[in-house]
């Protein structure tokens, strides 16, 4: 892995850069965002890379890359990093479908890896990705200390409707609910406490993403709200 170009500079973005710039060489292009100028390129630089990290929403996935398709170089393997992984896997296969594509989820980010990649999980795609590739990439990952845990696209989707999508929904309804101006806090409530607090390091379109681009964490919500409703019925009942 000689070069790899990073579309998008938000948080996770600017993270993979200070994370990976002793490794590998690195081309950042983000017509948004200031981007350092010893990593700044033009598209077609980072076009042109071994390896294209689309650190982007999924919402502005249809647009960059068909903006790269006729850009990319033979050999440039396009990394998708998403939180969820049918939908980018669908969208990547209809618009570069003779690409080379390796399907990843990173289930860390800049607050949770702050100090260290060691024994942190990496979720890989195999059946959705390019062989080589995906063996590189692999390679590559554990070699920096991560750990590669494979999955197919639909049992990281139908996994992750639990693990980010009602983690996700809970958080965001608690910072919403001001929990912090309490004074009194047990442990247990500590850990709400956490919870809501780091929510508030989520942007709005990782939250979109992962409660609206997977299909699975919609039924995990309804679920969820069922039993809150057959909760507040049953304290009905009693007489609350």
């Amino acid at each position: 892995m000689k070069t790899v170009g990073i579309i998008g500079y938000g948080s996770f973005g600017e993270f993979l850069c200070t994370t990976l710039h002793s490794s590998v060489s690195l081309k950042v292009y983000d017509p948004q965002k200031h981007v350092p100028a010893n990593l700044q390129s033009s598209i077609e630089e980072v076009a042109g890379c071994d390896y294209v990290v689309l650190a982007v929403p999924l919402d502005a996935y249809e647009g960059v890359v068909s903006s790269i398709a006729p850009k990319l170089s033979r050999q440039s393997v396009v990394v998708d990093i998403s939180s969820v992984k049918s939908e980018p896997m669908r969208l990547l296969n209809l618009l570069i479908p003779s690409a080379k594509k390796v399907f990843t989820h990173p289930l860390f980010g800049p607050q949770s890896a702050a100090d260290s990649l060691h024994g942190h999980v990496l979720v890989m795609c195999p059946e959705a990705s390019d062989p080589e590739a995906f063996a590189i990439l692999k390679d590559f990952a554990t070699k920096l200390g991560l750990k590669v845990i494979e999955k197919t696209t639909e049992e990281h989707d139908r996994e992750m409707a639990y693990a980010q999508g009602l983690t996700f929904f809970v958080a965001r309804a608690l910072m919403k609910s001001n929990i912090h101006d309490i004074e009194l806090r047990t442990p247990s409530f500590k850990k709400l406490l956490d919870l809501a607090e780091l929510e508030s390091h989520h942007s709005d379109d990782l939250f979109r993403t992962i409660q609206l681009g997977n299909t699975f964490t919609r039924k995990v919500r309804a679920s969820f709200a069922r039993q809150v409703a057959e909760l507040l019925e049953e304290l009905t009942e009693d007489g609350d």
